[in-house]
């Protein structure tokens, strides 16, 4: 028989006449997940994936099992099920683990760190059979992500107390396909490290899995690169998260990482971003190396994506590990706090962020928000024509016919002999007499900023004086008491900012949103300054929906999904 070696670097596969996994899925996907968790970190985002359908109403996770041979790699996985809201999933560790060729970092080490729902795990296969037994006919999803060890052991198993059936009478009844990270048909021949590991058990997999088969082999991963810069955002969370932690560990920060594992799980819920072969069945030989030979009849289906379709998989799996990937879709509204967001703390809106702004804009509208008034907002960023809602919301700005306008300013004249007055009492009791320019900014609109190191103190010092905002939040709560009558911000890098009580960057928002027919879940605030005391912590506070940017550089990296 003919066996052919399949070349991913082609414009298009035939696409295979029976329906794929999603398109015959009446509800959420019902999944489990077979794992060797800890070897590569791409299984800890695999999971991550999975989970937060959980949470969309896509999937529905039966069990996720796991055969890496170390003792932390169930325990793990617990870990990560319980950070992300599903301590309920069952977990299971195979007693007969392989003897893997990795060197890899385990990272999985880092479970000690977190809440666990389980203290045993028990052996896959028996608890994989009672779950089948008690589904419905031809409705599970089986996704594979390691070797294929336990598999072929369900496959071999027999009939018990919760089904007279074989195991693969059972799979045959109550499965709808195995959707398998696997394999290689580049053009350099490669025994792939799934297949390798265990080679008798993957030709079995291959020979004797009774339903369709979806191959996604290793050259598809490597086109599709999961950027580690939404790593270093924490993946949208704000406490210590086991994916995010293992990935540090796993490699020296920063690095992006293929996406092989991701794509199995994606591949159910979203098969209509991938390039399918046509009808075929794979095979497996001596050396670990995998051919497909197409057949009207054959179960196996073969992946891979065309030049186009890699930008559509790492956009779709980015929606779906962050936590704000969904309901960031239905976003219509972004508002852009500006220092530390998209420049540095008053320097130039610089190339990358511009053109960020540009692209964005073709698909939102885009405002920005901030503390500085709108007619200096305007000139650090180049004059760049957009709307800007400055201190606070206090004023308003747009340009138009190439004009800079100020729409709306809403004066509250600032008592001025009372601030100078609490200003040289805590600037003696803090030690900070000594500044370059003035102590204190009235804006126009009544907004006071009282810079600790002076107006015109020079821009590096500012940057340096208070990065981690220790110094100001030892002030911070004097500060709010003195100045009980405003709203009061730890801004910028070295200042105070000072506010008539009713303005805050979330009530602008809403103005703004409500007077130009956005709902309020149609918007989303891009900023840095979320924290107590923050610029940004009333948006926070209130509840609407945000990201946070650690690193102004990255922000385009950790917004690529969104566009």
């Amino acid at each position: 028989m003919k066996r052919i070696f399949i070349v991913f670097i082609i414009s298009a596969l035939t696409v295979f006449a029976c329906k794929p996994a999603a398109e015959t899925a009446q509800g959420p996907v019902k999944m489990i997940i077979e794992t060797d968790m800890g070897n590569d970190i791409d299984d800890a985002l695999a999971l991550a994936v999975a989970l937060r359908g959980v949470d969309e109403g896509t999937v529905e996770l039966l069990a996720v099992g796991c055969h890496k041979n170390c003792p932390t790699a169930a325990a793990y996985t617990d870990a990560v099920c319980t950070f992300y809201g599903h301590p309920e999933v069952p977990v299971a560790m195979s007693v007969t683990p392989v003897q893997e060729y990795s060197a890899y970092v385990d990272y999985s080490a880092c479970e000690s760190s977190f809440a666990k729902s389980h203290t045993e795990y028990p052996e896959p296969v028996a608890l994989y059979r009672s779950i089948l037994a008690s589904q419905p006919d031809h409705s599970v999803v089986f996704v594979s992500l390691g070797f294929g060890t336990t598999l072929a052991q369900l496959l071999e198993s027999g009939p018990d107390s919760v089904s007279p059936l074989t195991g693969t009478e059972l799979v045959a009844r109550k499965t709808r396909g195995l959707s398998i990270m696997a394999g290689s048909y580049g053009e350099k021949k490669r025994s792939e490290y799934n297949v390798k590991n265990d080679i008798p058990a993957m030709k079995k997999v291959f020979e004797l899995w009774p339903t369709t088969i979806w191959q996604n082999p290793f050259e598809i991963g490597k086109q599709t690169m999961y950027p580690g810069a939404l790593i270093e955002e924490n993946l949208g969370y704000y406490e210590p998260n086991p994916v995010v932690e293992g990935y540090k560990l796993y490699q020296k920060m920063p690095y992006d990482r293929p996406s092989w594992d991701i794509l199995s799980v994606l591949y159910p819920l979203r098969p209509e971003l991938f390039t399918h072969s046509e009808a075929g069945t794979v095979t497996v030989d001596d050396e670990g190396y995998t051919w497909f030979t197409p057949c009207a009849d054959g179960k196996h289906i073969v992946l891979s994506a065309t030049i186009d379709q890699p930008q559509a998989l790492m956009q779709a799996e980015q929606v779906m590990t962050l936590r704000y990937g969904a309901w960031a879709e239905k976003k219509k509204l972004l508002c852009f706090d500006l220092d530390a967001t998209l420049t540095a703390h008053r320097c130039p809106l610089e190339a990358p962020n511009r053109a960020l702004l540009d692209t964005l804009r073709t698909k939102y509208d885009v405002i920005m928000v901030c503390a500085g008034n709108c007619r200096r907002v305007y000139a650090q960023m180049g004059e760049y024509p957009i709307t800007i809602l400055g201190n606070y919301g206090m004023q308003e700005s747009t340009v138009e016919n190439g004009e800079f306008v100020i729409v709306r300013e809403d004066v509250f004249p600032a008592d001025t002999a009372f601030f100078r007055k609490q200003n040289d009492y805590l600037r003696e009791k803090y030690g900070y007499t000594a500044y370059y320019g003035e102590p204190l900014e009235f804006h126009e609109t009544g907004m006071v900023t009282m810079g600790l190191l002076g107006t015109d103190a020079p821009v590096e010092l500012k940057h340096a004086f208070d990065p981690d905002r220790s110094k100001r939040r030892a002030m911070y709560q004097e500060v709010c008491g003195i100045f009980k009558d405003y709203s009061v911000y730890i801004g910028g890098s070295s200042s105070f900012d000072f506010s008539a009580k009713q303005y805050n960057k979330y009530d602008a928002v809403l103005r703004y949103a409500s007077e130009h027919g956005y709902a309020p879940d149609e918007v989303l605030f891009i900023g840095d300054d979320f924290d107590d005391g923050g610029g940004d912590s009333h948006v926070r506070i209130n509840g609407m929906d945000y990201i946070r940017i650690s690193d102004y550089t990255k922000t385009p990296e950790v917004l690529a999904f969104m566009y």
